[in-house]
């Protein structure tokens, strides 16, 4: 298993991330790569949501997880071992999601932060941590993600209505930028950045003839599940976890075909406009490889 260090948990708390070169190799995130590929729809799953200037910005959430290559993904020793050395504290997994710019795509992602959003669902502690795992190369080009470095510190900000979307406080945001460091995360297949849920991040668009795919895995603190009521996709739920090898030695005919993702009409509950919503929403998928251990 690749542990952390304990360098690299002082530079996460420092920082607000820390970047793992090679945290899989190529080989292993390979299947999921060539899936998008083939299937930039996965399968009538992929749903857009309105940037602030009104343009699709596309994304696949999902809380339960199949026995596909991307409910496998969430629940590897590695991944969660990492999120729980960096929380101090054990962990379930809280959701994952598939953000994908198709080749030349004007989305954005608006400076926001995690957080902002999971406090209104009723976490009470920002004790949650998000791995971003790049499925191809990440670039200035084709819209890879930047941040504002150690803006953690900043606590949560509140957030409110920007355009069509939902987004940081802009004056809020303009001090942040004259004090700390931006930050871009240009990153190969298989390399991996652990953020803090406060951190503030955001991406361009994609100008390049190549997409831009991530996978974000995010873990919340045990005793830290949200306390409102109609929360209970959320709820603790123990992960099953799968050995670090399981992505080489699996044999992965599917990748997100028995998936159960998570679709809305209207707005998405974070404040951005759904332009288009998924036709895989839960219950539509086969349920026969779904784990029901998170």
């Amino acid at each position: 298993m690749r542990s952390l260090s304990q360098a690299e948990i002082a530079r996460y708390h420092g920082d607000g991330y820390v970047c793992l070169p090679g945290f899989f190799s190529a080989d292993e995130i390979e299947p999921l790569r060539r899936a998008c590929l083939d299937d930039p729809s996965l399968g009538g799953a992929l749903m857009a949501l309105a940037d602030s200037a009104g343009n699709a910005q596309e994304v696949v959430p999902y809380t339960e997880l199949s026995d596909d290559l991307v409910g496998v993904i969430p629940r590897l020793e590695r991944v969660v071992a990492g999120a729980e050395a960096l929380l101090g504290l054990p962990c379930y997994h809280w959701h994952s999601k598939l953000s994908m710019k198709r080749p030349e795509s004007q989305g954005t992602w608006d400076w926001h932060q995690d957080y902002a959003y999971w406090y209104h669902q009723g976490v009470l502690r920002p004790d949650m941590v998000t791995i971003a795992i790049a499925v191809d190369q990440n670039t200035l080009e084709n819209g890879c993600m930047s941040v504002i470095k150690r803006s953690h510190k900043l606590g949560r900000i509140e957030h409110g209505r920007k355009g069509e979307a939902s987004g940081v406080d802009q004056a809020r945001l303009e001090q942040a930028l004259k004090h700390l460091e931006k930050v871009t995360w240009q990153l190969a297949p298989g390399d991996a950045v652990y953020f803090h849920c406060n951190l503030l991040h955001a991406s361009g668009p994609n100008l390049s003839a190549a997409p831009r795919t991530i996978i974000h895995c995010s873990y919340n603190a045990t005793d830290n599940a949200p306390f409102l009521p109609g929360q209970d996709v959320y709820s603790y739920r123990p992960i099953a976890i799968m050995p670090d090898n399981a992505l080489k030695d699996g044999a992965w005919d599917t990748v997100f075909d028995n998936q159960i993702f998570i679709s809305t009409d209207g707005d998405s509950g974070y404040g951005y406009k759904v332009l288009r919503a998924s036709t895989r929403a839960d219950g539509q998928a086969p349920r026969q490889n779904v784990s029901r251990a998170l």
